[in-house]
């Protein structure tokens, strides 16, 4: 089907503004991997299954919760925004990026909007922008390198002091990298700490949950409860290491969940 006819087909559904939802797919008629996002004054569709090809995504009109949101963040001083590069194309355009994506269980998170992540041509990466919470813009992105010879593997274009953040729940896990604050994403807000070390900006950002666990890969375990300490000493009273069998990105969210709630 073309796009007019997958928005046909999507709008038939009579998904709720402001929802997001997994569904059968109506295209290739696969159990639950089709995701409708109604979110953001917009309607997006995406089928998670390899065979299908339906995506899309419409404009709708703004309502006031929109133009309030947008009067809101201009009235911050944010200094210099971060211009996106010209080199950063949709992660759909290239197959190690969708590859990489599914393998490390982002394209959920991506699908749904709470990770903005793109495909650099000029450096071949798979990148994850950074938006500050606070201020709701861009300020920076973590591009990582989809073969062996990329150096550095990780590359930070822009900020380093504010974390990447993906996902909307009362409780928060601070990880290593991006791809595996987007796994969590379904069942907590992921943190990704770009690395092993908190900085001292990062603390703020992490002051609206209600629980933190830190879960740095597998092989950093110690560097989780240098974290924690740092965490305690700086009046946080709700955090916790949380040890792994293997690093976060590898777990699909049921796993996740059990892992954490179970």
């Amino acid at each position: 089907m073309n796009y007019k006819q997958q928005l046909e087909v999507v709008e038939g559904l009579f998904v709720p503004p402001d929802t997001q939802m997994r569904m059968d797919c109506p295209f290739c008629h696969n159990k639950n991997t089709l995701s409708v996002d109604t979110m953001n004054d917009s309607t997006g569709w995406y089928c998670f299954h390899a065979s299908c090809s339906a995506k899309g995504k419409k404009e709708n009109e703004k309502g006031m919760s929109y133009v309030k949101k947008t009067f809101e963040t201009n009235q911050e001083d944010t200094g210099r925004d971060f211009v996106i590069p010209d080199s950063f194309k949709i992660v759909d355009s290239n197959e190690k990026a969708k590859q990489y994506m599914h393998k490390n269980n982002c394209a959920e998170a991506w699908a749904w909007h709470r990770a903005s992540i793109k495909y650099d041509v000029k450096q071949n990466r798979i990148v994850f922008l950074i938006k500050n919470q606070f201020t709701n813009k861009y300020v920076g992105a973590i591009g990582r390198g989809l073969n062996s010879n990329v150096y550095p593997k990780w590359y930070i274009y822009g900020s380093k002091d504010v974390p990447f953040k993906c996902g909307e729940c009362e409780d928060s896990v601070i990880v290593e990298d991006c791809a595996s604050a987007c796994a969590v994403s379904n069942v907590l807000t992921g943190i990704s700490i770009m690395g092993t070390s908190l900085k001292e900006s990062h603390k703020k950002f992490l002051k609206p949950y209600k629980k933190l666990y830190v879960a740095l890969d597998r092989d950093a375990t110690a560097k989780s409860y240098k974290v924690v300490n740092d965490l305690r000493s700086s009046g946080f009273e709700n955090v916790n290491v949380k040890p792994l069998k293997d690093d976060l990105k590898y777990f699909n969210t049921d796993e996740i969940k059990e892992m954490f709630y179970g």
